[in-house]
């Protein structure tokens, strides 16, 4: 039976970025392979999924296709190691911030193991060689650590079509800048025998009530894109002097997801998801010139000690019916919301405390007139 190595090199997306001011995580990644093969990946479901704020949940499907005899082949997926204001060393063995990590190949789970390497050249006559960190010359612990981590696993690839469901799960990337910060390599990809992804297929869901961006690496136009649900979208310019350095296009999400897709896919850049985070720390009498963010996970950012004029409190307190598109008769709040870019009116929507959050409600209590 003929062996084959796949191997999975990462990009390096980030690293370091949130060392000095936030916790960087991890990053997601394809399984490919770095050496010739014959093995074409024809479909991609990708699916992203922010929960509660505290994590992300990657599921990915697969169809690969084999036009050869079966072959058991032994893939790799890297774990960049963490870092920032973070311990990367290793908790039971695993990275320390990605769990649940699963593998179905043809409607079997498959075992996994674990490796520490320091560089790329891991590949040993086909084994991957794993480091020994008591004996590592390295940072093995600490907030930037000197390796990372493979997980990897033989595979069975049968004559034909081959299905394989990859999951895992990680926390959410932070810092200053960041209320969470996402990559994912998508170029690898093009290391698979026809060079592309036959029909991919890329969804986000970041939550209900979220603003982010997504950077134009691996698509040109808005249009690219389709909302899901209830939301809208813009295109922005990228500013060297801003994190938002690339042109991007910018999403506002009342309620559901995004969706890319697109035939013979060989992507150029990367993917990678930001939400910025907005701190309102103090208002003069009578301005009302401030932004709300959409996001209930910044409420608590709005951090405001003086006196409010009755208008700024008034717009503030109605925050979460504006969320939900109520249109307001109210002059002052008509002309603030009808103003903000993640406003979308909905003359359906009628105000109901009780629908909603928790976070919401106490949001009334605390901004009550």
């Amino acid at each position: 039976m003929k062996r084959h190595i796949l191997l999975l090199f990462t990009l390096l997306l980030h690293f370091g970025l949130l060392a000095n001011d936030g916790a960087y995580f991890a990053a997601g990644n394809q399984l490919i392979p770095i050496q010739e093969s014959d093995i074409a990946v024809q479909k991609e479901i990708l699916k992203v999924k922010k929960v509660n704020n505290k994590f992300i949940e990657v599921s990915v499907y697969y169809e690969f296709f084999n036009p050869s005899a079966a072959k058991e082949i032994i893939v790799g997926f890297e774990a960049i190691s963490p870092n920032g204001d973070v311990d990367g060393a290793p908790k039971k063995g695993l990275h320390p911030y990605m769990r649940d990590f699963t593998v179905i190949m043809n409607d079997k789970k498959l075992n996994y193991e674990v490796a520490y390497v320091a560089d790329s050249l891991y590949n040993k006559g086909g084994k991957i060689k794993s480091i020994d960190l008591k004996t590592f010359d390295g940072n093995t612990s600490g907030n930037e650590v000197d390796f990372f981590y493979v997980y990897h696993f033989k595979a069975m690839f049968k004559p034909g079509k081959n299905i394989v469901k990859h999951t895992y799960v990680f926390d959410v990337s932070g810092s200053i800048d960041y209320n969470y910060h996402f990559d994912y390599v998508l170029t690898a990809a093009n290391r698979w025998a026809n060079k592309q992804i036959d029909d991919f297929t890329l969804i986000v869901d970041m939550g209900d009530f979220e603003e982010f961006n997504i950077p134009k690496t691996f698509f040109t136009q808005k249009n690219d894109w389709t909302i899901k649900g209830i939301g809208k979208m813009k295109d922005i310019k990228g500013d060297v002097n801003s994190i938002k350095d690339k042109d991007a296009v910018e999403f506002f999400i009342q309620k559901g997801t995004i969706q890319f897709q697109k035939k013979n896919f060989r992507p150029e850049g990367e993917l990678t998801i930001y939400g910025i985070n907005y701190y309102i720390n103090g208002l003069e009498n009578n301005v009302t010139d401030f932004y709300l963010p959409v996001s209930i996970y910044l409420q608590d950012n709005i951090n405001i000690d003086q006196p409010l004029s009755s208008v700024q409190r008034k717009i503030i307190r109605n925050l979460p019916y504006a969320r939900r598109g109520y249109v307001f008769n109210d002059k002052d709040l008509k002309a603030f919301y009808e103003a903000v870019n993640w406003y979308i009116p909905n003359s359906k929507y009628v105000p109901d405390v009780n629908s909603l959050t928790k976070a919401e409600q106490s949001w009334l209590k605390k901004w009550k007139e």
